[in-house]
């Protein structure tokens, strides 16, 4: 059976957007692919990590600024 199911990579822990298909406990083999985060994505990573909301978009997380720092 093969499904494909978004998430979010936490060090070694993968938090997924729906429940698998399959019991707890299952092994399972898992194949990654990066992908870039929507909008809605980003806000809520600034939201998670700094504890409120943007004032703006510019506040979102680009390539850029993650890289640069600004």
């Amino acid at each position: 059976m093969a499904v494909t199911l978004n998430g979010v990579v936490h060090g070694k822990r993968i938090d997924l957007d729906a429940e698998p298909p399959v019991p707890d406990g299952a092994a399972v083999t898992v194949r990654l692919e990066t992908r870039r985060l929507t909008a809605h994505e980003q806000r809520q990573i600034v939201i998670a990590t700094a504890g409120e909301e943007p004032d703006s978009d510019s506040a979102l997380l680009s390539p850029q600024s993650a890289c640069l720092g600004g």
